[in-house]
C-alpha cells in the first residue's frame, strides 16, 4: 500500500533523535510497497483511510522516534474494512472518524489499524474532509477547555477566556467550544486586519493583537496555542489565581522553563498546565453533539494527495495560507 514514512536518519547515517535532532520535512518520504496492517488484538479496526490531515509540530512528536517508533497521521475518517472477531461496537462497512494515539499513528497511509476507543462513527453532515479535519484539533481543544481547565460546559458563572493562536487550526475551536459553552472569548491573533472578520465570525467577542496585552483586563483562564515569547506573555494577563494552559511540542517544559528566568515571578499562585490530547470517547461525544447542532464544523482549507504531503507539511508552517486544516487524501 502507500503511505508516508519518516527516514530514519540523516543523509550522513545519524540517527534523527527528539528533542536535539528532529527530522526535517525533507526526511517525509512516500513508498508504495509498505505492507498493509493487520488486526493482531481485541479492539484494533482496520480502516480504509479516506482522509487525514497535516499537523503542524508533527515531526517534533517524541513519539516519531526511538524507542517509540510511531508513525505519521493521526486524524482519520475512513471506513471499517476488517474487525477482530470480538469486536462489539463497530462492523465492517461502518463510517468512522477520529484521532490514532501518537504513540501509533499512521493514518498518512490508504489502511490504518485504529481502536475502537479512538473511533466513533462519522456524522451524515460531515464530508470525509470535514470529518478528517476535526478530531485532533477539536480534541485538543475540547480537552484543554473542560478536561484540563475544568471549564464549565453550560457556564453558570461565565469566565473570561483568552485563546492565542486564535484563528490557527486548534485556536478555532478553542474559540467555538468556549463561546458555545457559554463564556467571554477573547481572541488573539497576530493581525486583527487579517483575521478578526473571521474571528468575529467563529464567535469571538473580541479580538486583540498581541501588542495589545498591557491594555486588557485579566483573564481567568488563558489557553496559549502558539508557544514561544507569546506564552511568556500571557503570565501577565492571566489573573493571579487563574489558569494557564499550553500544549504546543515547542512549550514542553515551560512552566520550570519561565519559573527559573523568573518569567512567571508573581503569579505563583496560577494554574500552569500542559498537556498532550489523547483519544478520548467522551471528548469525541461532545464534539459530535455540537457537530450536530450546528454549533461547529470542520473547516478544511485544502486537500492534498498523499504524494504531496511533504509539501503540505512545509506550508502549514507558513503565516497567512488561510484559516482552516490541509487535508490528505490516499
Amino acid at each position: 500500500m502507500k503511505a508516508a514514512r519518516v527516514r530514519a536518519t540523516t543523509p550522513e547515517g545519524t540517527p534523527y533523535a527528539f528533542p536535539n535532532n528532529p527530522a526535517p520535512s525533507s526526511a517525509i518520504e512516500v513508498h508504495n510497497d509498505i505492507p498493509k496492517p493487520q488486526i493482531s488484538k481485541p479492539g484494533e479496526l482496520l480502516i480504509q483511510v479516506k482522509a487525514s490531515t497535516v499537523f503542524r509540530d508533527n515531526l517534533e512528536w517524541n513519539e516519531l522516534y526511538p524507542p517509540h517508533h510511531a508513525l505519521l497521521g493521526n486524524d482519520f475518517a475512513g471506513v471499517v474494512v476488517a474487525v477482530h472477531e470480538s469486536e462489539q461496537d463497530f462492523q465492517i462497512g461502518d463510517h468512522v472518524y477520529g484521532m490514532a494515539h501518537a504513540n501509533r499513528g499512521g493514518t498518512w497511509a490508504e489502511y490504518a489499524i485504529v481502536t475502537s476507543e479512538e473511533a466513533v462513527r462519522k456524522p451524515a453532515n460531515l464530508s470525509w474532509e470535514e470529518a478528517a479535519a476535526l478530531p485532533g484539533s477539536a480534541l485538543t481543544a475540547d480537552q484543554a477547555l473542560f478536561m484540563h481547565a475544568v471549564l464549565e460546559t453550560a457556564a453558570q458563572q461565565p469566565k473570561r477566556v483568552l485563546i492565542t493562536g486564535a484563528s490557527g487550526g486548534i485556536g478555532m475551536y478553542l474559540v467555538q467550544f468556549a463561546v458555545a459553552a457559554g463564556h467571554h472569548v477573547v481572541a488573539a491573533t497576530s493581525s486583527k486586519e487579517r483575521n478578526g472578520s473571521f474571528l468575529r465570525s467563529i464567535g469571538a467577542h473580541e479580538v486583540v493583537e498581541y501588542g495589545d496585552f498591557g491594555t486588557l483586563d485579566e483573564f481567568d483562564l488563558v489557553v496559549d496555542s502558539v508557544g514561544f515569547q507569546v506564552l511568556g506573555s500571557c503570565w501577565s494577563v492571566v489573573k493571579p489565581n487563574g489558569t494557564l494552559v499550553s500544549f504546543d511540542a515547542c512549550s514542553w517544559g515551560y512552566i520550570q522553563e519561565h519559573k527559573s528566568k523568573g518569567i512567571s515571578k508573581g503569579k505563583e499562585g496560577v494554574r500552569a498546565l500542559y498537556f498532550i490530547a489523547e483519544p478520548s470517547r467522551v471528548s469525541m461525544g461532545r464534539i459530535a453533539e455540537l457537530v450536530l447542532k450546528g454549533k461547529v464544523k470542520g473547516h478544511v482549507l485544502k486537500t492534498v494527495s498523499l504524494d504531496d504531503v511533504r509539501e503540505a507539511y512545509e506550508a502549514v508552517h507558513s503565516r497567512g495560507i488561510g484559516h482552516g486544516k490541509i487535508v490528505v487524501l490516499p
